[in-house]
């Protein structure tokens, strides 16, 4: 395969909501490029870019997928991005790249939750946008029906480039609103029809309003009644896709490849080239650089995902920033801060690898068998040490507790899912210290239960998941004291150490304080340490269900020894048995975990939003205004929380996220403790 110069090169982020068709359009393009033989189908797990087991029997996509089709001497990268919200960080991964995107919504009259998440992103990211309706030929299809609903939120900004023309219930051709003109699906000139003659009208006049606004001379022809030329429309248009003020709109059916070489050849015209995309900041010793694909400047490059590849080992996928990158060159990672070597290079077609010699800037490709590098890291030559800018993936806001099925396998499970991190950056694998639970965390349920699923397609060991341990403790609320005595005697030396110990809540360092009042040797100085040591090894259980005890200062006030009896392991064992009497009359207690919720919103779902959290035992701290949303801050139990990822997603259909931050431990509600207890019975603890 030749290599492409930055001008001829588009990367493309096929985005939008689960199930809409963005790898059929990936498909399709494919096919229309002759970049495949054939026109391959989802349903039938059969498409070039949804090659998974998990991704063929669930008919959705559940990690970014690349691809290239040359087209009119031009070379597009599609990026096919998973729809499903718990694979969002394959969708930053994307737009981290990608120099514009493409917004895939079916025909149904609405606005999907999908389309309008894709197109905030985009905003926020500054990503041109095309939206393409698709599914135009289905049974009950509502183009205007879809572009309206858009527009209704959106504005006049969202402008068609092209209406389809439907002739029973089927997509034949479509009325160019820049033209005036139709055509049918093989070019050929045809009649407009008369019911779309005013919505044509009415979309070319938004079009040359909007043409005008990115010009000072163009502004003054539109005011004055002058035609623009053909010259002035083309850059004008590409400068209003460039600058946001213009949201295309295409419309076709990519299951049937109507519309899709049309937008094939918008694509070709109005998206940005990677010299005229994506800017990259990045650091080169302590100063700020800024920079697009730039072919001048010697290399460097960013890895935006990784990929367990039966074959080849671990598969980075990367974007040429500047310079090009060939066979055997000499690589360092900036980030890792090693050095690196440019083994095999690849360009993508899905699950296939073509080699190529080179690959220069602004181009995708692919490197294998690195021994440092991973998803986000700068790769650079020696001579241009930039590093550019992490990748900011969300964190997890759900977890589960890992275990393997069959016993035996629980390390290779736990080392299958560690492996699973290195392909998506927002799912977690750690062992929590204090339950002793391996947890995996991740934005949704789905993503993890799929993520074990993988697990055994790819090391054939099968993973469940159970609801995590909350880390609870314990504490006291009130004074007792309590005597320990240990007196054992069996024939030989014996045992004796006797101890009195006063227990209360108010330890200095918020865990644990021993403090020695002893007065006249009551008890030896030489056994003092054996009591201390004696009530630290007890303080990890409490004496309700066996959390760690905290918050405790012990007082050893008074006691008894035997001048040839008394020994250490005597002392230790006395001082256990105090804390076990002392402790239970000192008002025992639980402490849970309390964290903090941002949950962004909109306006509409915020008093549901507010009326659960209360139900959950949270309370309001306040609300923020951030746009078009609203941020409710919350303190809650963590242990009210724990699918929240799942419920939001329910009560917003989609719409709320969240974040969460540990902030400290408070007292549970009596009421709750018996449950606690019980909970902790089953576990055998």
């Amino acid at each position: 395969m030749k290599t492409y110069a930055t001008e001829y090169i588009r990367n493309v982020a096929l985005i939008g909501h689960s199930g809409e068709g963005k790898t059929s359009l990936a498909e399709a393009i494919l096919f229309n490029a002759k970049s495949v033989d054939r026109l391959g189908k989802v349903d039938d797990g059969t498409s070039a870019m949804d090659y998974d087991p998990e991704e063929i029997s669930r008919k959705i996509s559940i990690s970014l997928s690349a691809a290239y089709a040359v087209w009119k001497d031009c070379k597009i990268n599609l990026i096919d991005v998973p729809g499903f919200f718990d694979f969002e960080g394959e969708l930053i991964s994307a737009l981290h790249v990608a120099d514009a995107a493409i917004i895939v919504t079916s025909a149904t009259g609405q606005l999907s939750v999908g389309t309008e998440k894709a197109l905030d992103f985009c905003a926020e990211k500054n990503t041109p946008a095309f939206i393409f309706v698709n599914a135009v030929n289905k049974e009950n299809a509502d183009y205007a029906g879809t572009v309206a609903a858009i527009t209704a939120k959106y504005g006049d900004k969202v402008v068609p480039l092209e209406i389809p023309i439907i002739t029973e219930g089927k997509m034949v051709g479509a009325v160019n609103v820049v033209t005036g003109k139709a055509v049918d699906l093989n070019g050929k000139e045809t009649a407009v029809p008369a019911v779309l003659v005013s919505a044509a009208a009415d979309a070319t006049a938004k079009l040359t309003e909007l043409i005008a606004e990115t010009d000072d001379v163009l502004m003054e022809k539109f005011f004055s009644g002058e035609s623009f030329s053909d010259e002035e429309i083309n850059v004008g248009l590409k400068k209003a896709v460039d600058t946001d003020l213009l949201i295309p709109v295409m419309a076709g059916d990519a299951k049937t490849n109507a519309g899709v070489t049309a937008l094939m050849d918008k694509i070709i015209e109005l998206m940005p080239s990677p010299f005229e995309g994506r800017v990259f900041t990045g650091d080169a010793d302590g100063a700020e650089i800024k920079t697009a694909a730039d072919k001048t400047k010697p290399f460097s490059a960013q890895v935006f995902k990784s990929v367990a590849d039966p074959f080849v080992g671990k598969l980075l996928l990367f974007k040429v920033i500047t310079g090009k990158i060939s066979v055997g060159d000499a690589l360092l990672n900036m980030t890792a801060e090693k050095p690196e070597k440019a083994g095999a290079l690849y360009v993508l077609k899905g699950k296939k690898q073509e080699t190529v010699t080179e690959i220069e800037a602004g181009d995708i490709g692919a490197l294998a068998k690195l021994s440092y590098t991973n998803t986000g890291d700068t790769l650079v030559s020696s001579s241009f040490k930039i590093k550019y800018g992490d990748i900011q993936f969300p964190d997890p806001v759900i977890s589960f507790a890992a275990g393997a099925a069959k016993d035996g396998d629980e390390e290779k499970v736990i080392q299958g899912l560690i492996k699973m991190q290195e392909e998506d950056n927002t799912f977690k694998v750690r062992k929590d210290v204090e339950t002793g639970d391996v947890l995996v965390s991740g934005l949704g349920e789905a993503q993890l239960e799929i993520m074990c699923k993988r697990v055994k397609n790819k090391f054939g060991v099968e993973a469940k998941l159970s609801d995590p341990k909350i880390a609870y403790r314990e504490t006291v609320k009130g004074t007792a004291e309590a005597e320990g005595k240990h007196k054992k005697q069996s024939g030989g030396a014996g045992q004796y150490g006797d101890v009195f110990i006063r227990f209360e809540p108010g330890a200095a360092d918020g865990i644990f304080e021993f403090v020695d009042a002893i007065v006249g040797g009551a008890v030896p100085r030489q056994f003092i340490p054996a009591v201390e040591k004696g009530l630290r090894e007890s303080i990890k259980k409490g004496v309700l269900a066996g959390y760690p005890m905290v918050n405790l200062k012990a007082t050893l006030y008074d006691g008894k020894y035997h001048p040839v009896d008394s020994k250490e392991i005597a002392f230790v064992t006395a001082a256990k048995l105090s804390y076990d009497e002392g402790v239970a009359k000192a008002t025992p207690c639980f402490l849970e975990p309390i964290v903090e919720v941002k949950i962004t919103i909109p306006d509409n779902y915020l008093g549901d939003i507010m009326g659960d959290m209360n139900k959950r035992r949270g309370r309001i701290l306040g609300t923020d205004l951030a746009g078009n949303k609203q941020i409710l801050t919350a303190e809650v139990p963590k242990a009210e929380i724990s699918r929240y990822a799942t419920d939001l997603r329910s009560m917003t259909q989609g719409r709320g996220k969240f974040t969460v931050k540990f902030l400290r431990y408070d007292e549970v509600p009596f009421s709750m403790a018996p449950k606690i207890i019980e909970e902790a019975k089953k576990r055998g603890a």
